[in-house]
């Protein structure tokens, strides 16, 4: 028994060794990740502008305008701006716009440019007139939202998330910003060892995410963060906080609503601290346990469930076949071993993450966590 324990804790020491050199490689990362945040905010602007027409007046000349010599531009009384893809595609989704043809359109040829701002100033000339809240940073629109958007401090709803996960003992595992989106993942530096019926001992690192973007590519979100420590796969579960950026229509001026833009980010704060403890509280780290247990009683047809997966999972193709290879491997070292399980299949969809982007990394992170709700259905 003596013997056993010092070999388990031999093995705790090498995965926590291992991790925290992933800690410190990604540290660089991190800060930047921190300063990027900060220092958009500094040159972001927001507008309220009005899109579209006012077609009872039989007025169709639109107060916003399009160009596309050399590249998509929005023309307003403010200035003109380039266009984000992502703001293209809300765009888009605004005027009855197919978003992939636009989208297309707008990352084309001189020509295809020329036509994406045409459509748009076509379309714009015959949709209803509405207020829209125009987010800029620089000379760039990054998001075209709804007047009744909520405005939130980013800077400081995430310093709560992490001031907050560091008071419960937690450290920053990782953190990337986009240009419409920001993640961070936090554990605590001491492993779980969870002894499963079919694919051995699994050594867990808990914590919890946090995410949100600022121009409406996906709400203040934060959920139980594992990373398995003899491999590095990364691993989400449910959200437990899905905060949508809607509230009363903004002013004219939107220099009016400073108070509740503090007011909308003072209860934001204060949920994501309270939401935040509970993520890192002993019976969320013991369920989490039960459910890696739950997963690997639970057998599954790979074959199956990869075609399954890449039919209608958010899998693709080519990321289904190389999870297959990963299986077949069944390597350790890719958190891979035991029997043809439901969570050796989580690990492989996570081990092949490891490749991709950030972005599509922690949404492989996903898809894998959305496979462990079976373990509440078969409980």
């Amino acid at each position: 028994m003596e013997a056993t324990m010092t070999v388990q804790q031999g093995l705790n020491e090498v995965v926590m060794n291992k991790v925290q050199r992933m800690i410190d490689g990604k540290a660089v990362g991190v800060q930047a990740t921190m300063e990027r945040l900060v220092n958009e905010g500094k040159i972001a602007q927001d507008y309220i502008a009005p899109i579209g027409v006012n077609l009872k007046a039989n007025d169709h000349i639109p107060v916003i305008t399009f160009s596309g010599e050399g590249k998509l531009q929005m023309n307003m009384p403010d200035g003109q701006f380039s266009l984000h893809d992502n703001a293209i595609g809300q765009l888009a989704d605004r005027m009855g716009i197919p978003q992939r043809y636009l989208r297309g359109l707008a990352g084309g040829d001189a020509w295809a440019k020329a036509l994406a701002a045409t459509v748009l100033n076509e379309h714009s000339g015959w949709t209803q007139r509405s207020r829209v809240l125009v987010r800029t940073v620089g000379e760039q629109v990054r998001g075209v939202l709804s007047d009744s958007y909520r405005r939130l401090d980013s800077v400081e709803i995430l310093t709560a998330f992490v001031q907050e996960a560091a008071s419960q003992g937690a450290v920053i595992s990782d953190a990337y910003m986009n240009d419409t989106k920001i993640w961070a993942e936090t554990i605590l530096p001491t492993p779980l060892t969870i002894p499963t019926s079919k694919n051995g001992d699994v050594i867990i690192f808990a914590g919890a995410r946090f995410s949100t973007s600022d121009y409406g590519d996906g709400a203040v979100d934060m959920r139980a963060f594992l990373l398995n420590g003899a491999c590095l796969n990364g691993m989400v579960r449910e959200s437990v906080m899905k905060q949508v950026h809607l509230g009363s229509k903004l002013p004219e001026n939107i220099k009016l609503s400073k108070e509740t833009y503090a007011l909308d980010t003072s209860t934001t704060v204060s949920a994501v601290r309270d939401l935040t403890k509970g993520l890192f509280c002993k019976d969320n780290l013991m369920q989490k346990a039960i459910e890696i247990q739950g997963a690997s009683e639970i057998d599954v047809d790979f074959e199956h469930e990869l075609k399954r997966l890449t039919r209608d999972g958010g899998l693709l193709k080519q990321e289904g076949k190389e999870v297959e290879k990963i299986l077949m491997r069944n390597d350790p070292d890719d958190g891979v071993q035991g029997g043809a399980t439901l969570w050796k299949l989580t690990q492989a969809i996570t081990a092949h993450a490891r490749e991709l982007t950030p972005e599509r990394s922690r949404e492989l992170h996903e898809i894998s966590g959305q496979l462990m709700n079976r373990v509440k259905l078969n409980a």
